[in-house]
């Protein structure tokens, strides 16, 4: 089954020369092939995009040769199997696998590959016409050794089998010189060979007459799929003849039969009018596959009946039949949605014909499974239509293959949609991304100041500012490579000013952030030859006026460009009143003289009047210190009070942090036994019956501000999808603000609810689990429950509205909160997390939003 209009997805600039390199993606973060999943296999983690035809699994390392079991030759086992070389660098590496499958909806799923031959290296298979297995060795890995050998492989009592002469006679004296009525009877040949030469033979000889009364009357199956591929080489020269026999197999009660006589009837050069109540017919066929090949035929059908004697012309609408389709699919198989896409591309007879259909029908189709299907389409089409609207379309998915299709494709006149995205926070990788490739492919001052003012935002994530800032420092000689697909463009060169000027008014955020964030803007005005760094940042440590957060971002870039007056700056912030302040030229003072800042450390920790923030940098301080045993004493005796519940809660992480990461560091000496220190502190944990003990450093001690940014930007975990703050986000849980003094509850409250949602569901957030007199089963919450219907709101924020008469049953099911979802956190953003959370005690300022 090679799929029409198919796509797997790889670009070799996917991979290669793009700077898309978003953390936490294995294999060397290389660009959208892994960042977006291009490869995986459909599973809980989404699958790859939806433009994309998915594998059915993934084995092997260096596919190098595919062939099928004839029928014959060896044990009856093999029928309908695959083997496949996977040619690796060593005979103890390759192998022959043995691959089968069976369907699964519009496709088919994979059996687990068995190995077949191993301790050779493969580089092609085939089955020859005497009924025996040959492979071809290369012998050693990716050397030359000038040398082959080929190998047979034959199962003596297979071979006994009289059809393995047989058919070695038959292909070797060929099929010209048989008569009409043994080539009929060779199509029901127990080997593959013989059946497809018996039918090309057939096919040559334009026996429509015979090939259609096998393929309606046989009682082999096999031969009555040969004859339906024969006739359709007929009709292929355009002998119109075999449309009807075609048209009647639609209809049989074989569903494989009526698959292949429809996938038939798509590749003739013409469908004639007749054919569209056949296929749409088989538009609603039970059989998934049916379905397929219906939709892929559809698209190409003559819409009107030609006129006859003056009659009206019939007409078919396909738009109605396609949109149903994905409807009633709900983009559970991607097959299914791929050949309604391309069946709504070929059926663009006229410009814009699927957009004018789209409006027409809209509100009778409008689903996700529905617009998705359209966007696609329109993504192939690489028209601009509406593609633009798509990105604020309320899905999250959609959205992004909104992104994908503008700029990948590319549809260059919607380009401007995703220019303007940039100015919108918190968006996914992939629309981020290619929103500010966007900017940087306009080239042009407002893209710029776009960029600039991404990467200054402390709200977005580090790499997609990094990425930003690279942007920038290429802005007036662009490399050939384009950022995200990685391919060749010719890009002229701008006006050298165009990114300095843009990032001029935002300097200081660009150095607001983590370190890399901060290396990153130390780079990028270094590349660009902006001065005025050093100046501008210390005004800013110096600022009483400026948050203690932005203060300390500004001592941390100093010293990421090394300014001469870092020594001064340092020195100032011990100094200052603030605590986050002072924190920051803590850390920096312990690298420009640790052992000075050692001495004072212990007592600092014991100190009852020093800050929070100074403690906590404190041990992480101790945590990165070179080999000593004065901090390995140290850190020991405070994992020991955590073990004991004596040490602050405010300080747990950020002892067990520092310690972890000592007895992580690779030859560094331990004059402690930190990690045995570490597990009794673990085991201590399970002997108590507090649920929350397996989180308990992140009950206390967190970041408010980076909370916030978690809530508002973690695409990990996407809060805001269901929560609402200062009047932006989703009804399936609680609103946020005011929500601490609302409730009246404690850190453990918030903390349980992230990683025990179901513990205790807030009142009037409870979920109602509803089984449907069709069968099906969902779930939400209640937010209107009378005698006439149920309306709910999904897990996804999608609204439902349930006729009571189509309830059978209902029950109260768990939190609609995600259960997994503290996993997606480290449990140092768990504990921001909880620190944001308990700070919410001002309810929703009135025209906030």
């Amino acid at each position: 089954q090679i799929v029409e209009g198919g796509d797997s997805g790889w670009r070799g600039g996917y991979q290669y020369g793009t700077l898309y390199h978003p953390p936490g993606v294995p294999q060397g973060n290389r660009g959208p092939w892994n960042a977006e999943k291009i490869w995986h296999v459909p599973g809980p983690d989404g699958g790859p995009p939806a433009y994309v035809n998915p594998p059915l699994l993934h084995f092997g390392n260096g596919p190098s040769g595919i062939t099928h079991y004839p029928g014959i030759g060896l044990n009856a086992k093999y029928q309908n199997h695959f083997f496949a070389c996977d040619f690796t660098s060593s005979p103890g590496n390759s192998v022959i696998w043995d691959v089968s499958m069976k369907p699964k909806g519009a496709s088919f799923e994979l059996n687990p590959p068995v190995p077949f031959v191993r301790g050779i290296v493969p580089t092609d298979c085939e089955f020859g016409p005497d009924g025996a297995f040959y492979w071809s060795d290369w012998i050693a890995g990716w050397g030359h050794p000038n040398k082959g050998r080929i190998f047979k492989l034959t199962d003596p009592e297979a071979m006994k089998n009289p059809a393995v002469a047989e058919a070695k006679k038959l292909l070797a004296e060929g099929m010209d010189k048989r008569g009409v009525d043994e080539l009929e009877k060779l199509l029901e040949h127990p080997h593959q060979m013989v059946r497809q030469e018996a039918q090309f033979e057939l096919a040559s000889l334009k026996a429509d007459g015979r090939l259609a009364k096998v393929a309606k009357t046989s009682n082999n199956r096999l031969a009555r799929l040969h004859a339906i591929w024969g006739l359709g080489m007929i009709g292929r020269k355009g002998h119109a003849e075999v449309v009807a026999p075609l048209a009647e197999l639609t209809g049989d009660k074989d569903a494989e039969v009526r698959a292949q006589a429809i996938k038939t009837i798509g590749g003739l050069p013409r469908l004639p009018h007749a054919l569209a109540t056949p296929l749409a017919r088989a538009i609603a066929d039970p059989d998934a596959r049916v379905k397929f090949f219906a939709a892929l035929a559809l698209g190409r059908v003559e819409l009107q009946e030609p006129n006859q004697d003056g009659r009206p012309r019939s007409y078919l609408d396909p738009y109605p039949l396609l949109f149903g389709l994905l409807k009633a699919n709900g983009d559970s198989d991607p097959y299914l949605r791929h050949a309604a896409v391309i069946a709504l591309v070929a059926a663009e007879r006229a410009p814009r014909s699927l957009q004018g259909a789209w409006f027409r029908l809209k509100k009778d189709y409008d689903t996700p499974a529905v617009r998705l299907g359209v966007l696609l389409a329109y993504r192939r089409l690489r028209v601009d239509v509406d593609v633009g609207e798509f990105l604020a379309d309320p899905d999250p998915r959609i959205a992004v293959e909104a992104a994908r299709a503008i700029y990948d494709a590319p549809i260059p006149d919607s380009m401007s949609n995703l220019f303007h995205w940039v100015a919108r926070t918190g968006q996914p990788d992939p629309i981020a991304y290619r929103a500010l490739a966007a900017c940087y492919l306009h080239g042009s001052k407002v893209g710029a100041d776009y960029v600039a003012r991404f990467a200054a935002r402390r709200t977005e994530p580090d790499h997609q500012r990094i990425f930003a800032m690279k942007l920038l420092a290429d802005w007036a000689n662009p490399p050939r490579r384009d950022p995200i697909t990685g391919l060749i463009h010719d890009l002229p060169k701008r006006e050298a000013n165009i990114s300095t000027d843009a990032i001029r008014p935002v300097i200081a955020g660009l150095f607001s952030g983590s370190d890399a964030v901060r290396n990153e803007a130390a780079q990028t005005s270094a590349k660009l030859g902006i001065k005025e760094v050093g100046p501008l940042l210390t005004k800013m440590v110096k600022d009483a006026a400026a948050p203690a957060s932005g203060r300390a971002d500004a001592l941390f870039a100093l010293a990421a460009v090394k300014d001469p007056g870092l020594a001064e700056a340092t020195a100032f912030a011990l100094a200052s009143d603030q605590p986050k302040l002072r924190a920051a030229g803590l850390t920096l003072k312990a690298k420009a003289d640790p052992n000075g800042v050692l001495k004072d450390l212990p007592a600092l920790l014991e100190d009852k009047k020093a800050s929070l923030d100074e403690k906590q940098a404190a041990f992480a301080i101790l945590g990165r210190f070179k080999e000593s045993e004065e901090v390995d004493r140290e850190l020991e005796r405070w994992i020991i009070y955590a073990a004991k519940a004596v040490a602050p809660k405010e300080l747990l992480l950020d002892i067990v942090e520092a310690a972890e990461v000592r007895t992580k560091t690779a030859k560094l000496k331990l004059y402690t036994p930190l990690k045995k220190d570490l597990e009794e502190y673990e085991a201590s944990k399970k002997l108590t019956p507090d649920k929350l003990a397996p989180w308990e450093e992140s009950l206390a001690g967190g970041d408010a501000e980076k909370g916030r940014n978690h809530f508002l930007n973690n695409s990990a975990v996407y809060c805001q999808r269901c929560h609402k703050l200062d009047g932006q986000g989703g009804d399936v849980g609680p609103a946020l603000n005011g929500l601490a003094a609302q409730m009246g509850k404690d850190r453990r409250y918030f903390l349980e609810s992230i990683v025990l949602p179901s513990a205790t569901i807030a009142k009037g957030f409870e979920t109602a689990v509803l089984t449907l007199t069709d069968g099906r089963v969902v779930s939400g919450i209640v937010k209107e429950d009378t005698k006439k219907q149920l309306k709910l709101v999904t897990a996804e924020a999608k609204e439902m509205i349930i006729p009571a008469e189509d309830i059978e049953s209902r029950r109260t099911g768990p939190s609609a909160m995600p259960d997994d979802l503290h996993k997606k956190l480290t449990k140092r953003e768990l504990r921001d997390m909880v620190e944001f959370l308990v700070s919410l005690k001002e309810p929703e300022k009135k025209g906030e939003k």
